[in-house]
Formats: C-alpha cells, sequence, structure tokens
C-alpha cells in the first residue's frame, strides 16, 4: 500500500504520552479515510 506523507506525523501525534485528540481535515478525496484505516490494521 502506499504510505501516505502524513502518516509519520500522525503516528508520532497518536502514540504520544499526551494523547491529544488528532482530527483529519482536508478536501474531498485526497485519503482521509485511507489514512484512518491505516491504524485499524
Amino acid at each position: 500500500m502506499y504510505q501516505r506523507i502524513l502518516f509519520q506525523p500522525l503516528r508520532t501525534g497518536v502514540i504520544e504520552p499526551g494523547r491529544f485528540i488528532q482530527v483529519l481535515a482536508g478536501p474531498r478525496q485526497v485519503g482521509k479515510t485511507t489514512l484512518a484505516t491505516c491504524f485499524n490494521t
């Protein structure tokens, strides 16, 4: 699977001890859902 550019920074934000809410925002059809499902696997 193609690894999105924002995957690593988002992953770092998710596993930080502070556990702040991460928001995926952007225009339509840029891969937001695909990026989010990468964390499910």
